[in-house]
């Protein structure tokens, strides 16, 4: 095993490699809207135990690197310290109405992994699940605000949720996991109606939600009487 050292010695050694192969990437156009899938090169940041400032520094201020490769990492990465995610929280301020969708997406989706707590997330999360309909950032909207909201600001989300669920114009991914949300939060059988007629419609739509629902830790039988199977 190796020790910190010398893991901060890897830093040293491949933060020059790695931003020279960060850069070549510049390809990525920011106006393209497929996917390219990110290099090893990229991809081996996220097995380091520890970024040092320098990697980090470069991950948030080079304004060269591609945003799509940025927010990959920031979504992915699962070992930022607690003043990295201060500056972080900061970024995603900062960069919330950029351009790029899926950018942005990923921002809201790094915030809602790292338990990134801000009223200005919320609001813009809010705000996108009614302007964009057809967007990527909805589907991380809408997890972000069912994640962080308050007992209190159900009576705000609900509605929206609920408009959400009987317009056409959204993606049915954003549907099945807003009428999730909205059985969660309400209890009402209607919403649970809703996720089995969707299901049955479209298998693919029950992997979205049974994906996601592996992904909430709370979402266990002490929690929630509902298993996976009732979705079914």
């Amino acid at each position: 095993m190796k020790s910190q050292k010398e893991y901060g010695n890897l830093d040293n050694q491949k933060i020059k490699k790695q931003k020279n192969n960060i850069l070549n990437f510049d390809f990525l156009s920011e106006e393209r809207k497929d996917y390219i899938l990110l290099s090893e090169e990229l991809n081996a940041i996220l097995d380091i135990p520890k970024l040092s400032k320098k990697i980090f520094n470069i991950i948030l201020d080079d304004k060269t690197l591609n945003k799509l490769s940025v927010g990959d990492i920031l979504e992915k990465y699962e070992n930022f310290t607690k003043i990295q995610l201060i500056k972080i929280r900061r970024y995603i301020h900062s960069h919330l109405y950029d351009k790029n969708p899926l950018f942005v997406s990923d921002l809201i989706d790094c915030a809602n992994w790292n338990n990134i707590e801000s009223d200005i997330i919320f609001d813009f999360c809010i705000n996108a699940i009614k302007k964009y309909r057809t967007s990527p950032i909805v589907l991380s909207a809408i997890t972000y605000v069912f994640e962080h909201m308050k007992i209190s600001q159900s009576v705000v989300v609900v509605p929206i949720f609920d408009r959400l669920l009987n317009n056409k114009t959204y993606y049915q991914d954003c549907q099945i996991i807003a009428a999730f949300c909205l059985f969660r939060i309400t209890m009402n059988p209607k919403y649970l109606q809703v996720i089995k007629e969707l299901t049955i419609l479209d298998n693919e739509l029950h992997n979205v939600l049974i994906n996601k629902m592996l992904h909430m830790d709370y979402n266990k039988k002490n929690c929630f009487f509902y298993q996976k199977d009732d979705f079914i």
